[in-house]
Order: structure tokens, then C-alpha cells, then sequence
């Protein structure tokens, strides 16, 4: 009989663990920063993006998805320098999904954003926003930490 109430409470379990599961995710972010001078970094943010899955350009207007982002934390010492850049393999055109042009990635992305430190900086943190899509479904906005060791 115990046997039998265990067998049923932990069938009823089922769905609240399946529930409680966490939000897929296909993009998976690395940072780093390289030395390029005196009082000087490059800050380098990698998406490694799933196969059938997307990233949005940083530059992708108004309407249609959360483009790409990166929003660093006010920090003594830091200032970031000229635009964030990217680069990989692109893929533009008409997004069947949003009905408009848009610029978004594959297989991975790399932004770089250059930066003066003054000396005994430590870290630079942040988030970066973004939205993942693939041929039929979109996953909502996500908005991941980071923190950047200088060194």
C-alpha cells in the first residue's frame, strides 16, 4: 500500500517538476578583455548560438525584435570608446516572423567594444539584452549579467 501512495504522489509530482524547468535558452555568452595599449581594453562578448537558432543585430531599428545590447555599469575608471562593433555570420533579409528586413546572426557573434581604464580598475560589468528566434517561435527578451575581469 505504501508502495502504491508513493507510486501516485510521485506520478502528481510530474507536471510541477516540468513546470519548473528552465527557460530554454540557445545563446551562450563568454567575455573576455584584451589588453591594446596602455589604459586601454578591448572588451570581446562571444554568442555561441544553437543550430536553427538566431541573434539580432545591434542595428535592426524600431520595430520587430529586442535588437542586441550591451549595457555596462557606471564605473570609476571606465569609459567605453566608440561604437560597439560585431561581426559573424550575418544573415539578412525578410524575416518571415516580423514581416520587415532584418540583420540577425548564426552559429556565433562576436561584439567588441573598446574601452580607457584608468589604472587599478579591476572589472567592468553589465547586461547584455537579447532575443533569440528560430524558423517558427521567438523566446522572450533575455537580459544576461556579466562581469569582465581586468587584468
Amino acid at each position: 500500500m505504501k508502495k502504491m501512495l508513493f507510486l501516485l504522489w510521485l506520478i502528481s509530482l510530474g507536471p510541477l517538476m516540468a513546470a519548473a524547468q528552465p527557460m530554454e535558452n540557445p545563446v551562450h555568452w563568454a567575455y573576455s578583455a584584451e589588453k591594446t595599449g596602455e589604459g586601454e581594453v578591448e572588451l570581446v562578448f562571444t554568442a555561441t548560438i544553437e543550430p536553427g537558432w538566431y541573434l539580432y543585430s545591434q542595428f535592426i531599428g524600431d520595430e520587430g525584435p529586442v535588437p542586441t545590447s550591451i549595457v555596462f555599469y557606471e564605473a570609476d575608471g571606465f569609459t567605453p570608446r566608440g561604437e560597439t562593433s560585431e561581426q559573424g555570420e550575418k544573415v539578412e533579409g525578410m524575416d518571415k516572423l516580423f514581416g520587415i528586413h532584418i540583420t540577425k546572426f548564426r552559429d556565433q557573434a562576436v561584439f567588441r567594444q573598446r574601452a580607457g581604464i584608468a589604472a587599478g580598475a579591476k572589472a567592468i560589468s553589465g547586461y547584455i539584452e537579447y532575443m533569440s528566434c528560430d524558423e517558427e517561435k521567438c523566446l522572450p527578451p533575455r537580459r544576461d549579467e556579466f562581469a569582465i575581469e581586468l587584468r
